[in-house]
């Protein structure tokens, strides 16, 4: 595998890992993540895992500069949400808690919007390009949040979505002033849309010291909103009015859920198993514009490891038969060691026997000459032949004599299996022979190579 193989995997791998990262609603990715939900209900800030709760205008017993500290609604519910986490965590706890924000549906603009021949995945971008034309009275920056459906897009649906829009600078105070308490703020929600994010028509009815609202949701998709305030309703013709709407809004919802406290809430999320985050999603969700600037961050370092990773992965592999063969030279050359250190007494008598063989091998390897079977078995193949001479010097053997035949005496001392190099020494005359022959039992040559190779 070349370097350019590895880069095309690595890119590749890159792409799938971004796109994987990547989801149609805005925020998704913030709100998978979140682990504290709280809740303002009448000057109250709720946690709803565990139904603690803290105060929001309980400011009697500070001096007037801390009162004037205090001052702005977004500091008092940052230092309540400190408060009640740090009172529910253990100490053990390093990193900041990823904290969804419920606020009064009040405090939302509600607009009813049609989107037909639009992208789900471009609704919230074309949203805000209308915000002007949608709330025409509204100056400031508003970030909307809205269910994005399947059927958005269909240019024959016409039935309208509610659109949720809150001011961009109240998001981005509420952002700064969980973080000057150390806490992650990922997202603020109506609150009654946690409710209504079930499937089937559901009316969600919601009411606190101050204001009154009634959802109305198809399959967790808000489609009608009424809201108004308590105190207005002390007009009868207002009244009135009001009461007309929402007994036919109701009446059309084979579900209704009525919440007129904050414990309301707490019970319906412990019918729903504390799972209703996760159900509403991400859809009604508004993320401050600094944590998904976090979260992009976070997704940018994190495609950067995995490709560091791979990369590595990558190298490892190509690298792998070279590991293998060092682990496998050094395995070797351990047991060759072990091995060598097994040997060592071995070693040791085998030095000594040589050193016994080198010092007594030049006496109990003398070439041994048998003389009398060598004569034996020369008169045995001479016999009748006269033989008057014979020299023995180192296994190399000199006789003359007198035979009828002396080619047929050497023709059979060649057969003889104790004689070797058998010729004539020189010419016969007449019937007298001059033979030289070896002895094959000897080899005084290769004795005096192994024992005297300087004499060579």
């Amino acid at each position: 595998m070349g370097l350019s193989d590895i880069g095309d995997q690595v890119r590749q791998l890159l792409s799938t890992a971004g796109r994987s990262l990547n989801t149609s609603e805005p925020g998704a990715a913030l709100v998978s993540r979140i682990t504290v939900v709280l809740m303002v209900f009448d000057n109250r800030l709720y946690q709803l895992g565990n139904g603690r709760w803290a105060n929001l205008s309980d400011d009697h017993n500070d001096s007037r500069q801390e009162r004037a500290e205090a001052g702005t609604t977004a500091v008092r519910i940052a230092r309540a949400a400190a408060t009640l986490l740090a009172d529910a965590d253990d100490g053990s706890r390093k990193d900041p808690h990823n904290v969804l924000l419920l606020l009064p549906p009040a405090d939302f603009l509600v607009t009813p919007v049609k989107l037909p021949g639009v992208a789900p995945a471009a609704v919230r971008p074309a949203l805000q390009l209308q915000a002007d034309s949608l709330l025409p009275g509204f100056d400031e920056p508003l970030s909307p949040a809205v269910k994005t459906t399947a059927d958005q897009g269909d240019v024959g649906n016409t039935e309208p979505h509610m659109a949720f829009w809150l001011p961009t600078a109240d998001i981005d105070t509420l952002f700064d002033a969980f973080a000057a308490e150390s806490l992650f703020l990922t997202a603020v929600m109506p609150r009654p849309a946690l409710i209504s994010a079930q499937h089937g028509e559901i009316v969600v009815d919601d009411q606190d010291g101050d204001n009154l609202s009634v959802i109305q949701a198809r399959d967790g998709v808000v489609r009608q909103c009424l809201q108004t305030r308590l105190i207005d309703l002390d007009t009868p013709a207002f009244d009135e009015q009001w009461q007309a709407e929402t007994t036919a809004l109701m009446a059309s919802a084979p579900t209704r859920v009525t919440l007129r406290s904050a414990e309301d809430y707490l019970d319906q999320i412990r019918q729903h198993g504390g799972d209703v985050v996760r159900q509403a999603g991400s859809s009604y969700a508004i993320c401050p514009a600094a944590a998904l600037a976090a979260r992009h961050q976070f997704d940018k370092g994190k495609r950067l490891w995995l490709g560091a990773a791979v990369l590595a992965a990558l190298m490892l592999v190509g690298t792998l038969p070279f590991i293998v063969q060092a682990i496998q030279l050094r395995s070797l050359t351990n047991t060759l060691a072990e091995q060598e250190a097994l040997a060592a007494p071995a070693r040791a008598d085998q030095l000594a026997v040589r050193d016994f063989e080198s010092r007594w091998g030049v006496l109990t390897e003398y070439p041994q000459q048998d003389v009398p079977a060598m004569l034996l078995a020369l008169q045995a193949v001479i016999s009748p032949s006269v033989l008057t001479f014979l020299e023995l010097e180192e296994g190399y053997i000199s006789i003359e004599g007198e035979s009828e035949d002396p080619q047929a005496l050497l023709q059979q001392l060649e057969q003889n299996d104790m004689f070797t190099e058998v010729d004539f020494a020189r010419a016969t005359s007449n019937n007298r022979y001059y033979i030289d022959l070896r002895l094959t039992t000897v080899n005084f040559p290769a004795y005096h190579e192994w024992y005297f190779p300087e004499s060579q």
